[in-house]
Formats: structure tokens, C-alpha cells, sequence
């Protein structure tokens, strides 16, 4: 399961970083929504679940082969990512997780793009869908909508 929330680690990584370089808004702000952007929002939603589904399965399937078991892997991504930890690897075992690192990151300029293709196909910028994903973080009464939004879809 850790392993599980490394990779979603990665994947909301697009999100909250690319949120915070194109939206500096502040969290106490309101966000205007209009019901119409709320329904691309969810509809924009549930596509962008799938394709993380997706990720996830093709990122577990990669490390498997590449010849890391999740434990290790998600050990030493950990203490790749955290300079606060460490972890004994051979040289061999640190030159395999880089490699297995890169093509992630390959895979995931690839889930990137269709993540950003979804959202435009809803016809929303990747600005305006990124704002409000930062106000969807602290906002409940815009949480309730988007949470109506997605059964109301279903």
C-alpha cells in the first residue's frame, strides 16, 4: 500500500505543483464557480481518474519488471525524494533506480499531456482548472458542489 501512495504521491505532484507555479491565489480567497465549470470539473474528473488509474498500473508493472520489489522501491524513491532519510544501496541497485526513475518520469510527461488534453476537451484552461483545484483544497461549500456534481453525473 505504501508503495500504492508513492505513486499517487507522483501523480498529484502535477497537480499541486503546476497549481502553485500558475495560481497564486490565497487559500482564504473566494473563487467564483459557475455551475456549468463545476459539471467540466467533474466531468474533466472522473476521465483524469481513469488515467491515474492507468499510471499507477503501468508504473507498478515497470518496477516489477526493471527487477524491484515494491518495498525496495518505495524505499529508495522515499529517500530520494527526503534529504532527512537515507538508504544503503549498491552502486549497481542506485544506477538501476535512476534509470527506472527516468523512464517514470517519461511515463508521466506522457500522462501529463493527457491529463492537460482531458481537461481542454472540457473546455477549460489549464489555469482556470488549476484555480480551481487550489479553492476545491479549502473551500467546502465548493467541495459539496463538485461532490453533487459527480453523483449527479454518475
Amino acid at each position: 500500500m505504501r508503495f500504492f501512495k508513492s505513486i499517487k504521491t507522483l501523480m498529484v505532484c502535477f497537480v499541486a505543483v503546476s497549481t502553485s507555479a500558475f495560481s497564486q491565489i490565497n487559500a482564504q480567497e473566494q473563487v467564483d464557480v459557475s455551475d456549468s465549470e463545476l459539471n467540466k470539473i467533474a466531468s474533466a474528473f472522473q476521465d483524469i481518474q481513469k488515467v491515474n488509474m492507468e499510471a499507477q498500473q503501468k508504473v507498478m508493472k515497470t518496477v516489477e519488471e526493471s527487477g524491484f520489489e515494491a518495498n525496495r522501491f518505495n524505499e529508495m524513491y522515499q529517500a530520494a525524494a527526503s534529504p532527512e532519510k537515507t538508504v544503503d544501496a549498491s552502486d549497481e541497485e542506485k544506477e538501476r533506480f535512476g534509470k527506472l526513475m527516468n523512464e517514470i518520469q517519461q511515463m508521466q510527461v506522457g500522462f501529463t499531456q493527457q491529463i492537460e488534453e482531458i481537461i481542454s476537451n472540457e473546455g477549460l484552461s489549464m489555469e482556470r482548472y488549476q484555480t480551481i483545484a487550489m479553492a476545491l483544497q479549502s473551500d467546502t461549500e465548493l467541495q459539496g458542489r463538485l461532490r453533487a456534481a459527480l453523483e449527479q453525473q454518475q
